[in-house]
């Protein structure tokens, strides 16, 4: 609510875009954890690299509004909530392939993308909020 909706973030980016970013990339980890919790092997859906997997999945929501994009990020994080919550105990610690390719388990793929990936971007807002005030 403290983001002005107009202000550039990245360059062409405003939180409009970020929270579609991020809902993409939870869109994949959820995937990701629905095939791992039942044997299969994720997607790696960013098989062209982060950056161009960003950019599809921004653009892809280009039409969408604020609104929707909002209530799309919150509805994602409860869905990747309970896609952590339902994975059976044994697959927390088993080798996970992660949507961009890397392997590890399910805290380090959780890990990788709310506390190192959003709290990275999140600082970046902060900056951004600091020097228009």
């Amino acid at each position: 609510a403290q983001v002005d909706r107009e202000v550039e973030i990245y360059p062409d980016w405003t939180i409009r875009e970020v929270l579609a970013h991020f809902t993409g990339w939870d869109d994949a980890v959820i995937a990701s954890l629905k095939s791992h919790a039942v044997g299969g092997i994720p997607t790696v859906v960013a098989d062209r690299g982060p950056d161009y997997y960003n950019k599809a999945t921004v653009t892809e929501r280009e039409t969408l509004s604020f609104e929707h994009i909002y209530q799309e990020w919150q509805a994602t994080h409860e869905q990747l909530k309970i896609a952590i919550r339902e994975l059976p105990p044994e697959k927390m610690e088993e080798q996970i392939v992660f949507p961009w390719g890397q392997k590890g388990n399910v805290e380090d793929l959780v890990v990788g993308l709310t506390t190192e990936h959003e709290v990275s971007h999140a600082k970046d807002i902060e900056k951004v909020l600091e020097t228009r005030n």
